[in-house]
């Protein structure tokens, strides 16, 4: 008899808030083939092949997924759940967030998820992954969200809070969709802890969204600006203040920026902002990238044997910080034959204090090949949104090349 009631169940009993989440958000979900190209020890260049998910933000193609899963990819081909198959290319990637941003070829009509808040969800509520673990297509997994804001360091020195749940997260689900019991959109699958079972991590929407945009508009992200320089202070040095961990020392406040108009010093140790323990600078710029310019933001900082909290006021980095930086370093460049050259020096420079000189060739910054004075400038630039006190410059000086750090 409990065959037979089974059998007669009505299709409507079945229809549960996981089935009807799942249809809504599966056609906005990806599968990813992805092909790079690499080089063995014996033998030409090999073509490497994995598998990732994406997650459909726009109707035209705009697809949103991990930057792990597609650096440096030769081809991108993005399966939908009809059976469609594009072609993909990067937009824009932004590896310390793992986060890109993909467009599929000739794309329209395509069904973009619906996006919720995930400052409002509920710990325990159910949790649904959806996307192509170990590329055997789209596959949907349910758990619960285990923790709202777990701070976790999934790449080295970058800590950042996550959505955790206990829905399987397996290879190739990255880049995939976690989503709530309406089908939208709560995070985006990133991480699984190798040591443990049944754990997995998701970055939250929110922070996703406003990423997506950032690199959508900008082509990076738009990050408030704090108006001072960092650098890290490891543990040792610590010794006679209140700190235990890692700080950061503020070696230098610009005039006018939010750090001077809040009352901040050089020489105080920062060691929390909004609340969050930020021990180094991509601690800090990670958080700063869920933020926008014009946020207010609090700081916790050692002074001497006290501490202080700062409401900084942020803004937009100015649109003359590559230029000022080029003034800190006391140089004139001209490009010549493609090459960034050094054409003058001023000895009161940063540039004369590490001792190079006019000649000298700029090959690359902070890892960035460099051709022209404006991508210089941008480099520049890029190193002081980034609150840095330095770039690292891949400098040329006859047939002698080298790597050399310079204050900017």
């Amino acid at each position: 008899m409990l065959f037979l009631a089974l059998a007669l169940a009505e299709p409507s009993a079945r229809r549960t808030p996981v089935v009807e989440a799942v249809e809504k958000a599966t056609p906005s979900v990806v599968a990813l083939e992805v092909e790079a190209q690499s080089t063995f020890l014996f033998g030409g260049p090999q073509v490497s092949a994995s598998q990732g998910s994406g997650v459909i933000i726009d109707a035209d193609g705009v697809v949103l997924t991990n930057a792990h899963v597609v650096e440096g990819a030769t081809r991108i081909r993005a399966h939908t759940l009809g059976g469609k198959v594009y072609e993909a290319q990067p937009v824009a990637i932004e590896a310390d967030l793992d986060l890109a941003i993909l467009r599929l070829e000739d794309a329209t009509g395509l069904v973009p998820i619906e996006i919720a808040d995930s400052d409002a969800l509920l710990l325990g509520e159910t949790t649904i992954a959806i996307g192509n673990p170990y590329g055997l297509g789209l596959t949907v997994s349910t758990g619960v969200v285990a923790s709202r804001a777990r701070d976790m360091e999934i790449q080295p020195g970058v800590v950042q809070t996550y959505i955790q749940t206990d829905a399987a997260i397996n290879p190739g689900n990255s880049g995939g969709a976690l989503v709530d019991l309406e089908g939208r959109l709560i995070g985006i699958n990133t991480a699984i802890r190798a040591q443990a079972q049944g754990i997995g991590f998701a970055i939250p929407s929110n922070r996703a969204r406003k990423i997506a945009d950032d690199l959508l508009h900008y082509g990076s992200v738009r990050a408030p600006w704090l108006g001072c320089d960092f650098a890290e202070i490891r543990d040792r040095r610590l010794a006679g203040t209140p700190l235990e961990r890692g700080a950061l020392q503020v070696v230098a406040v610009h005039s006018g920026g939010p750090c001077a108009k809040a009352g901040m010093k050089p020489g105080d140790l920062a060691f929390r902002v909004d609340g969050r323990i930020t021990g180094n600078r991509a601690d800090l710029n990670a958080w700063l990238a869920s933020r926008k310019p014009g946020d207010t933001v609090v700081m916790e900082a050692v002074r001497g044997a006290s501490s202080a909290k700062y409401e900084l006021s942020t803004r937009e980095l100015p649109a003359d910080a590559g230029d000022k930086a080029l003034g800190r370093l006391g140089v004139t460049v001209r490009v010549t034959e493609g090459a960034v050259v050094v054409e003058k020096v001023d000895p009161s420079g940063t540039w004369a204090a590490a001792r190079l000189r006019a000649g000298d060739v700029v090959l690359a910054v902070d890892g960035v090949r460099v051709r022209t004075t404006e991508e210089l400038r941008v480099r520049l630039a890029a190193g002081k949104a980034r609150h840095e006190p330095s770039a690292l410059f891949v400098v040329q000086r006859g047939r002698i090349r080298g790597h050399v750090e310079v204050g900017i």
